[in-house]
């Protein structure tokens, strides 16, 4: 979630793979550009609350993405 995003077939910005049902929609491809959702400060907050709170995000309580560096 640090270095990439997740684009659904229907242009919703979820933050990885692990988001299957894209319960954390963090913008929409149809009426903005991907740079500019990668820096709503949704997407920046969501980012930064997977250093703070990761047990907290249901998505990222059972990654192994990262898990050494950033658990």
């Amino acid at each position: 979630m640090w270095s990439g995003s997740v684009i659904t077939w229907d242009g919703k910005a979820v933050p990885c793979c692990f988001d299957k049902d894209a319960v954390h929609q963090l913008g929409d491809m149809t009426n903005a550009t991907f740079k500019s959702i990668w820096q709503l400060e949704q997407y920046v907050s969501f980012r930064k609350s997977g250093f703070t709170n990761r047990q907290e995000i249901d998505i990222c309580k059972n990654c192994t993405e990262g898990a050494k560096v950033y658990s």
